[in-house]
């Protein structure tokens, strides 16, 4: 079509300025990503973040001040969601925490976020595992309440998800109670969550798996499905004795890798623009541990951003993981990885202001642009220190 509208001077010096922005764009180059500077926000056990939508809207308003842009909220939990799910509710026969009530939080907390230009990334933060329980002495029975929950627990309700170690025991570790990664109704359960989160949020910026997600413990995998699957590639042969011999490690971690890619497909075909973001545990010690190859996830594509855990509680332990971490990043994918940093533990601040201030400028010297905090709870004691480190760069 030609356009014969003769073009006034306003509008030249409109169309110069649209080709300087296009101009501007394609120079920019394609690996380039904005800092995400970002804080978990765990569940209503660990802080009044979720109490009302008042209570959400001063801690953002707190999140903003510091220099943050990114907030990370759990939604999946314990067996719960923190949102209402008909996913969850299929399965677990509750739509989400009761704490919450009637309320759709999620919805609540992405109408404030967005009048403060902060996006919302939802954490699934329980991952492949069904549920905590505190380790207790063996001679001490659990409390009423306790008795009460487990009954209801996913694990419970559905034994055959229980992820089995060599001794054909469900596999538990430091406290939390795990499924089988490899069981397809296990992974659909997963995936439908993440899905439903995507169709049903437009405001929602991401989801994101942690170091249960995609994750499991190496001492699993021993589930009949999962041992005859490694047999049909093998000639017939048994997994090595050793759970962390490294062929049978890698065999696995590929396993969740494939769930990954898959996850990633899935997520983008509903919304190509959601982030899929992912925070593992350290390199090599997540593949050791808990199958967790995120190096492979990078090379292939897999995470739109990656933040490693990296929880230390002084400056050369932290040194040391960062310098680690960097050694293991791909080539060219640096600009998708931000270190995670331990803020705090329930109430408690772990960095002093002097330590955090050394944290940032060490993360920034290994070429890092950013950073995410867990958990928010130690954001309002350190706000200060956040702010001008930010205002500085």
């Amino acid at each position: 079509m030609v356009c014969n509208w003769p073009i006034t001077f306003r509008g030249r010096l409109a169309l110069l300025a649209a080709l300087l922005m296009l101009g501007l764009a394609l120079a920019r180059p394609a690996h380039a990503q904005a800092p995400v500077r970002g804080v978990w926000v765990a569940g209503p056990q660990h802080n009044g973040f979720w109490a009302s939508r008042e209570s959400m809207r001063a801690e953002l308003q707190t999140f903003k001040a510091a220099g943050l842009n990114s907030v990370y909220a759990v939604m999946w939990m314990q067996g719960r969601t923190l949102y209402p799910s008909l996913v969850a509710q299929q399965v677990t026969g509750h739509r989400q925490l009761a704490l919450l009530g009637e309320r759709d939080a999620l919805q609540e907390l992405l109408e404030e976020a967005q009048k403060l230009d902060l996006r919302v990334i939802a954490w699934l933060e329980f991952g492949f595992a069904s549920h905590y329980e505190a380790p207790r002495p063996s001679a001490s029975p659990p409390a009423a309440s306790e008795a009460s929950v487990s009954r209801r627990e996913i694990a419970n309700l559905k034994p055959h998800w229980r992820a089995l170690n060599r001794q054909g025991q469900p596999v538990v570790k430091n406290g939390f109670h795990w499924l089988n990664a490899f069981d397809p109704e296990v992974q659909g359960f997963v995936r439908d969550l993440a899905l439903e989160l995507a169709r049903n949020y437009p405001l929602l910026a991401g989801i994101q798996g942690d170091d249960r997600l995609p994750a499991l413990p190496s001492s699993a995998g021993h589930n009949p499905a999962v041992l005859a699957a490694y047999r049909a590639e093998h000639g017939g042969r048994e997994p090595p004795a050793d759970d962390l011999d490294p062929a049978w490690l890698q065999w696995r971690a590929d396993r969740l890798t494939d769930f990954l890619r898959e996850l990633r497909k899935a997520l983008k075909t509903v919304r190509p623009q959601l982030v899929l973001s992912l925070s593992p545990s350290p390199y090599p010690w997540g593949l050791q541990e808990y199958l967790q190859d995120w190096p492979r996830w990078l090379r292939e594509g897999l995470a739109d951003e990656l933040l490693p855990q990296l929880y230390r509680r002084d400056l050369p332990a932290y040194q040391r993981l960062l310098d680690e971490t960097k050694v293991a990043i791909p080539a060219g994918q640096q600009h998708k990885v931000f270190p995670g940093l331990l803020l705090a533990l329930g109430p408690n601040v772990v960095p002093s202001r002097e330590l955090l201030a050394q944290w940032i400028a060490a993360t920034r010297a290994a070429g890092f642009s950013g950073e995410v905090y867990f958990h928010s709870t130690g954001v309002t004691p350190r706000a200060a220190v956040l702010r001008e480190a930010y205002e500085r760069r």
